[in-house]
Order: C-alpha cells, then structure tokens, then sequence
C-alpha cells in the first residue's frame, strides 16, 4: 500500500480565513485587552519578558522656595520573564462533504476554530493571573476550605479589593477604572437586573465590548474563561474565582500574523481530506503581585 504523505498547499488557503481569525481573537480574547503586551518575533527565542513597573513613592515636600532637588525620583522596574507555549487545535474536512452541503464548511470550521482559539488563550491567561496569593474570602472566613457554599460574593467584597489596590497605590487604567473579571453566573449576586440597567445607562459615552458594570471605580467584565475550583471539602463545593485588577498587573504575548495563524493542510494526494486549523504561541504573566486581588466565593 502507497504511503501517504501530507501536502501543504498555503496558496490554496484565502487570506480571509487568516484574517477572519485574527480579527476575532483580537476583538474578544478578554486577557488581551488588560495586560501589558509582549511582541512575539520569529528568530527571537521561546520567552517574553515584560517589565514589572513599582508605583513612585509620594513626597509632600514643596520646592517652591527651595532650590531643584539634586536627586529626583528613579522607575523602579524588573524584568520578569514566561516561557511562550504553542496552542492549536484543528478539524479534518471531508471534500465531498464540503461541495455537497448546503453551508459552506470551510466558513463555519473557520467561525469554530477562532471561537475555540478564544476560549484556549482566555483560558490560558485567567489560569495564570488567578494564580496570584493576594486573596480575599467571601463571608468572612479565612480559608477556602471554610467556603461552604453559603458565601457569596458581595459589594463589599469589591469594594475591600479597590480598597487594597488603592492602599498599594496601584495605577488603575487610563479611564481611572480598575478591571474586575467575573464569571457570568456571579454577576446577579453583586447587582439585581435594574441595577444593571442603570450602571449600564450611567456612561453612554463609552462602549468597551464586555464591560456590563461600572461601579465602585471598578469595570465588570465577564467571562466564562475564570477558573470553579472545589473547597476541597466533602462534598466538594464549588469556589469561584473573581480578579481586581490595576494596570500592569499581567503580561500577555500580542496577537499578530507571527503570534496566531490559520492552517490549511491536504491529508491525500487526491486533496479529499483536508484539514483547517489554528496555531499560536502565547503565554501569561503575573508581573506585580500588589495589583491583583482574588476575590473566592462560592
């Protein structure tokens, strides 16, 4: 029996599906959006290294009536470095299939594939920025094994993470907001629906794609990419996991042509099976423990 070798045809695979791709993943990866960005280049080795920025200190000293300091205030900074992983995933399409069905195969592989690729780099991103140790509980306990199920998360629980930020003197984003990633089924215990209206009403000069809330100085917004862990009790109760964050509190690798692609690959010699798929080199870094609180609840 003849062996079969693979085939790879790139000039049979359209720029749109490359683009269509990217410009997906760019628009909705949520972990994206918030972090400091690391450019992936070919030839450039397999770690990004972002910068660990730590706020000034405050001087109340006037220099009004007083000569110019000799020495003024320094950037305190520190290279912190993350091994870039590869990520993918793909589908075989049968042609017969494709030519034969009444939608266009192709297309909706390629929608499939930059959906999936979203959620495996979100997934990616909040694994690694939850993973931090500066921790509030919800319901007062001091643990998550106290996590019973009954602790919910709060307003107040919120409003004591700004409170820690605020306290390290934590940059919040450029709008003067904090961010706040939340699962979706957290959102009902923090605002009832007419409340959402209302906050959502508040700001209508401003759309961030995502953002459900502004309350407190922070921006809600959710995803299903944050991590339910277990208490570690028996019976296991679910612990879900909410982030306040400030600015530069993560490093993330950017998505572009180099960092993320599309795959178009023959299978046979006949090109009957084919396979479409998406490829990146990505990671995530804590940079500056202080700007990221953990908020457990159940």
């Amino acid at each position: 029996m003849p062996t079969i070798t693979s085939v790879t045809n790139p000039q049979l695979f359209p720029l749109y599906y490359e683009k269509k791709l990217l410009e997906y993943v760019k628009e909705n990866l949520v972990v994206l959006r918030y972090g400091q960005k690391y450019s992936f280049q070919t030839q450039s080795g397999r770690t990004a290294r972002f910068t660990r920025f730590v706020p000034l200190s405050v001087s109340t000293t006037p220099i009004t009536d007083l000569p110019t300091p000799t020495s003024g205030a320094s950037i305190s900074s520190q290279y912190v470095e993350a091994s870039i992983n590869e990520y993918g995933n793909y589908i075989d399409l049968d042609e017969f299939s494709d030519i034969t069905a009444f939608t266009p195969l192709l297309d909706i592989s390629t929608d499939l594939l930059s959906y999936n690729s979203q959620q495996v780099l979100d997934k990616v991103g909040m694994n690694e920025i939850t993973n931090g140790t500066n921790v509030i509980y919800a319901g007062g306990v001091t643990s998550r094994s106290s996590l019973d199920g009954t602790k919910l998360i709060s307003q107040s629980n919120i409003r004591n993470a700004v409170n820690l930020l605020q306290r390290q003197n934590i940059q919040p984003y450029e709008d003067g907001y904090y961010v706040c990633f939340i699962h979706p089924d957290k959102l009902l215990e923090l605002f009832t629906e007419n409340n959402l209206i209302t906050l959502a009403n508040a700001k209508l000069d401003t759309f961030e794609k995502g953002v459900v809330a502004q309350a407190f100085g922070v921006k809600f917004v959710i995803t299903t990419a944050m991590p339910i862990v277990t208490n570690g009790g028996t019976p296991p109760k679910d612990v879900y996991l909410t982030m306040v964050i400030g600015k530069n509190s993560y490093g993330v690798v950017d998505l572009d042509g180099n960092s993320i692609q599309m795959s178009f690959t023959n299978l046979d010699k006949l090109g009957r099976i084919k396979t479409v798929g998406w490829k990146a080199y990505f990671t995530a870094k804590r940079l500056y423990e202080p700007a990221l609180v953990r908020i457990e609840s159940n």
